[in-house]
């Protein structure tokens, strides 16, 4: 029997996340012959190396060491058989009925967007600065953590970008299959959960630098600028950082100035961060020992993008 979709996910030294997630698929409600798994590790990674759940068919290929995991994406659905191809990571565990609910909306006129959401059993760990993905409508930037496309539209893309080494391949991805004449269909009840991963801050001010190509995103589709802040910045917080940024550069002369440029990122930090009616004074001093950090992660964060953009002619923080 052919397979009727396919599971590609780009892993790199997260074997006990990979685990939890062939677990996830081996406990799919389609009949495991209606789809097939294909993961793709970095070659030469050393062992212990997970062990699929008994009855599940999978298929471990390899992939030159990258610092991304475009081109194992392209490796996996260009080897897989199904005409229906969907990604994941290996921080996801996909809800059981995930590829039922993918299959049964697609067609060939559509790319999938499922529902994202943090991992139930792990959304204790989301405070400070972890990491973590929800996508809880249609969005502009199509996470490959939960995508589905026909295989003919990849073929007619050549599959994924791999100038965009990590981060933003998705999008680009999504955007290019708009141009083709292809149209988003989000699918709410195609459900992954995402792993939330704790983080110092310093830790997390080192990963804002692991996504080089994001401006790329916008030297190849400008009009995707819409989605940003302001046009320019990624968010509402860079904004608000910058400006306190510069307003440290005048404190010599005001340093009232100074303070009141700060007021707009602890403004943004304390409608983020302190639920009304819950700001009790233990709240608002763990927030105000987390602030320091938060600044310089968005700091790092900012630095990292115009970095970016400026080797690519493109501005934006």
């Amino acid at each position: 029997m052919t397979p009727e979709i396919a599971v590609v996910v780009p892993t790199a030294r997260r074997e006990a996340r990979l685990a939890f997630l062939l677990d996830a698929l081996a406990e799919q409600s389609l009949p495991r012959a209606r789809f097939e798994v294909v993961i793709v590790r970095d070659a030469g990674q050393p062992a212990p190396a997970t062990v699929p759940p008994d009855g599940l068919d999978v298929r471990f290929l390899t992939a030159p060491p990258t610092s991304g995991p475009t081109n194992k994406r392209n490796v996996g659905w260009r080897s897989a058989t199904a005409p229906l191809v969907a990604f994941t990571d290996d921080d996801c565990r996909p809800s059981p009925t995930w590829l039922q609910r993918l299959i049964a909306s697609a067609d060939e006129g559509h790319f999938l967007q499922g529902r994202t959401e943090p991992d139930p059993d792990e959304r204790h760990l989301l405070r400070g600065h972890a990491k973590t993905r929800s996508v809880s409508g249609p969005s502009a930037w199509y996470p490959g953590c939960n995508v589905a496309y026909p295989r003919s539209l990849l073929e007619l893309l050549e599959g994924f970008d791999e100038s965009f080494v990590f981060g933003s391949e998705d999008t680009d991805l999504a955007l290019r299959a708009q141009a083709q004449g292809a149209r988003p269909r989000y699918v709410n009840d195609a459900v992954v959960w995402h792993a939330v991963l704790s983080r110092s801050a310093l830790t997390a001010a080192r990963d804002a630098f692991a996504a080089p190509t994001f401006p790329l995103l916008f030297a190849r589709h400008p009009d995707q600028r819409r989605h940003l802040y302001l046009g320019v910045f990624r968010n509402r917080e860079h904004a608000a950082v910058i400006l306190g940024l510069a307003g440290l550069l005048v404190a010599r002369r005001s340093r009232g100035l100074a303070a009141a440029a700060w007021l707009p990122y602890l403004a943004g930090q304390v409608r983020g961060n302190l639920v009304p009616g819950r700001r009790t004074p233990r709240a608002v001093t763990r927030l105000g020992l987390h602030i320091p950090g938060k600044a310089l992660v968005d700091l790092a964060e900012v630095a990292a993008t115009i970095a970016g953009g400026a080797a690519r002619r493109v501005i934006i923080a």
